[in-house]
Parts: structure tokens; C-alpha cells; sequence
């Protein structure tokens, strides 16, 4: 049964990225994230502050695709 579920979030981020445009931007480093969001007062582990960013560089893609990129 939880391999079912595994397929299906599987295949449902799948579909998810045909909408994160392919743009190539500078990433920092894992380490770095952390301490920043440590300084900013979010008592987080590493797994979680990885998590973070990659939300916010698809929200980086999303908004750059949005202003700069024409379809």
C-alpha cells in the first residue's frame, strides 16, 4: 500500500516540474542557508533548510519566468 503512495507522489511532482521553468541560477550553499535562517531566529536542521531553499528557488524561477521570459 505505501508503495502506491510513493508512485503516486512520484508521479505527481513529475507533473509538478513541467511548470518550474528550466532557468540555471547561482545556488548557496547548504551550510550557508542554514546559518542564515539560524541568524534569522528559525531553529531548523540541515534536511529542513535544504527543503527551504528549494521552495524559494522555484519561487526565484517562477517569478524570473514571469517578468523576464516571454512564451
Amino acid at each position: 500500500m505505501k508503495k502506491d503512495n510513493n508512485e503516486k507522489k512520484y508521479k505527481s511532482q513529475k507533473e509538478v516540474n513541467k511548470y518550474i521553468p528550466s532557468i540555471a541560477i547561482k545556488k548557496i550553499p547548504p551550510e550557508r542557508a542554514l546559518a542564515i535562517l539560524k541568524k534569522a531566529g528559525y531553529n531548523i536542521e540541515e534536511q529542513q533548510s535544504e527543503e527551504v531553499m528549494e521552495f524559494l528557488y522555484i519561487i526565484v524561477k517562477l517569478t524570473l519566468k514571469e517578468f523576464f521570459i516571454s512564451d
